[in-house]
């Protein structure tokens, strides 16, 4: 389902530039949270790096900050080394024009260790690429899609910032899920995001207003895997640019809110053979082949060793309430929203969804965990899980998933498979970057919440 009518082959590109429609290509490569990072780079400067040199050099500082862009000391990059360059070398195959920045084209980039030919073992991209790898050598391959839901708030980004986040005027007054009234009153912007992400290479299958004040939720058609993480990150990318044009506010955060519903993102995937035959579904017992149903176990077994991997920060575990349609639940359920796991489709298109990530998720890491878990499944034989009837999150003897960013590095830290599955060196820069996020909030912060409890009672 990939559509490659909105990607520019270098024939394309030389035109464009030659008539001045394009002078910037933004080189950038997904960081640890998600995040676009790189630089933008003219015409003549991206054919002399990107095209025929060795790539645009950045400092592999990039991997191993915090979101206030304070350094780590990670191995990949700190003081002893002097926060040593890397090369970002543009992946080609995915050289597309910007819609809202008519004179741009945007590429992602792989991150490659200066001085060798060897991509850099803890980039977001290497990390996926090395999960299909493992999977395309036993013959497998795998489709995405990401189901993202975000907050809009009918302040500008600047104001947002100065009032700390609080008390912002959302898109909405009251709950409108599925209403295609406030449908109509957001589209002036919605209809921008539906529009304009084709014109990006971000296929969008439907859009529509969600539960809380302002939520909405965008939904993005299927596709293989490292091309949907890329879109993934390039649909949150242009939300933001989008919104900010608009003087709206968006955050994807997983619970911006305690007493509203948090933003979810729902993860599809099937399985193919290598060669591009579905492998999910068995038209004999019309339901899971027993390959998928081991790929589909394997997802089960490991929900909560690697659900740091789907809820990478301290406030995704906020939203993991168990009456707000959080995958809190590990089962699995046939069309059962109280399932963390939610079997979906038939024939072609059948499929699991993963309800735990929330919007916050690195699409790189939870697609890695997944294929991870799966690999695990199927190499151990594991028997398909049994269906869930009922309400899972009170049912008798259903584990959950952790409650806490404390609970998820402890049960990550103690995972062989995950270990394995993903080599020495990035578990433990995964598991190192994951402490210090973990640092930064139980020893560097006071909250909201302690200044009410706490100011004048103690």
């Amino acid at each position: 389902m990939t559509d490659e009518s909105t990607l520019l082959d270098l024939d394309q590109f030389e035109k464009l530039a030659a008539t001045g429609e394009i002078n910037t290509v933004v080189c950038a490569t997904p960081d640890p949270y998600g995040r676009l990072v790189g630089k933008r780079l003219t015409i003549p400067a991206f054919r002399s790096l990107g095209l025929s040199g060795a790539g645009i050099n950045a400092s592999s500082f990039i991997f191993a900050v915090d979101l206030e862009m304070n350094p780590l000391d990670l191995p990949v990059s700190n003081a002893d080394n002097g926060w040593a360059d890397i090369r970002l070398v543009p992946d080609l195959t995915t050289l597309r024009r910007v819609p809202w920045e008519p004179h741009a084209a945007l590429v992602i980039c792989d991150a490659y260790e200066a001085d060798s030919d060897t991509m850099l073992a803890v980039a977001p991209r290497t990390i996926l690429r090395q999960q299909i790898e493992r999977a395309r050598e036993q013959g497998l391959a795998f489709k995405f899609a990401s189901e993202l839901e975000f907050f809009l708030a009918a302040t500008p980004p600047r104001q947002a910032w100065e009032l700390g986040y609080q008390n912002l005027k959302m898109l909405s007054d009251y709950r409108s899920d599925y209403q295609m009234v406030q449908a109509g009153r957001d589209d002036w912007f919605i209809e921008r995001i539906r529009n304009q992400m084709p014109g990006f290479g971000v296929s969008i299958e439907s859009s529509k207003p969600e539960w809380g004040l302002g939520q909405q939720e965008v939904t993005l058609d299927y596709c293989d895997t490292l091309e949907m993480a890329d879109r993934h990150v390039l649909f949150k990318y242009g939300v933001k640019q989008l919104a900010h044009a608009a003087d709206l506010t968006v955050t994807f955060m997983a619970k911006p809110k305690i007493d509203d519903v948090g933003s979810s993102c729902h993860l599809h995937v099937s399985m193919w053979s290598s060669d591009g035959s579905p492998l999910s579904w068995s038209a004999d017992t019309a339901g899971m082949s027993a390959k998928f149903g081991s790929f589909v176990a394997g997802q089960l077994t490991h929900a909560a060793d690697m659900t740091l991997l789907l809820a990478p920060t301290v406030n995704s575990y906020k939203r993991f309430q168990p009456d707000q349609f959080a995958g809190t639940a590990i089962a699995l359920g046939a069309d059962n929203r109280s399932c963390a796991f939610r079997l979906v489709g038939k024939g072609p298109s059948f499929r699991v969804e993963n309800r735990i990530p929330g919007g916050d998720v690195n699409p790189y890491y939870a697609y890695s965990a997944t294929i991870a878990a799966g690999l695990d499944g199927i190499a151990r034989e594991l028997a398909a899980p049994d269906i869930f009837d009922g309400n899972a999150w009170t049912g008798t003897g259903v584990p959950i998933v952790p409650t806490s960013l404390h609970q998820a590095l402890r049960l990550f830290e103690e995972c062989k498979m995950a270990r394995a599955a993903l080599g020495d060196d990035v578990f433990d820069h995964l598991l190192s970057s994951s402490r210090s996020e973990l640092v930064a909030f139980d020893s560097h912060t006071v909250t909201d919440w302690e200044m009410r409890r706490y100011y004048e009672r103690v």
